[in-house]
């Protein structure tokens, strides 16, 4: 059984590496609305797991962490990688449950729009589009209303408390 300090070090790493992944180009907003699909899939288990790793790892979900076409699967962030810095900050906070907006609220999937829109992409699950990435809720779920408009690029910023900056060095000391 690993440790809960451990344990919690894993959940934000590994959170980490797919807001790096999927959305580091896509600035703060768009990280974080690719950890809130994650930690929607956890607060709603169900076929695609039940914790932090098991979201994650589950086959073809996050293509970035399991599709072997995936050129992001090969890919690992540099240690003074800004961008990482920032998937870190915004992980520990999903992870730890601080207070952090949510741009797309009830959001369990994603596809990027430089792929064609997978089938379960219908218009009936949008909730909006963060750059380059359109969110749906395909479990259905009603946490908080879904927007029922077609796909936008903007999404306004909601508030939330940014985590402790470098929080993960207290750590290692």
């Amino acid at each position: 059984m690993l440790s809960e300090l451990w344990s919690e070090v894993w959940e934000v790493g590994l959170l980490a590496l797919v807001i790096w992944r999927e959305a580091r180009g896509e600035g703060e907003l768009g990280m974080r609305a690719v950890a809130w699909t994650v930690r929607n899939r956890v607060e709603h288990p169900t076929w695609w797991g039940t914790d932090y790793g098991s979201v994650i790892a589950k086959r073809e979900q996050y293509s970035s962490m399991t599709h072997a076409g995936d050129p992001q699967l090969s890919r690992f962030p540099l240690a003074d990688d800004a961008s990482f810095a920032q998937a870190l900050e915004i992980a520990y906070a999903i992870v730890n449950d601080e207070p952090i907006g949510n741009p797309v609220a009830t959001a369990d999937s994603f596809y990027d729009t430089s792929i064609a829109a997978p089938n379960w992409a219908t218009p009936d699950c949008y909730v909006g589009t963060v750059g380059r990435i359109r969110f749906y809720n395909v479990d259905h779920d009603f946490e908080a209303p879904v927007i029922k408009t077609s796909p936008s690029p903007i999404i306004a910023e909601l508030p939330g408390k940014p985590p402790e900056k470098n929080w993960w060095q207290k750590l290692w000391g």
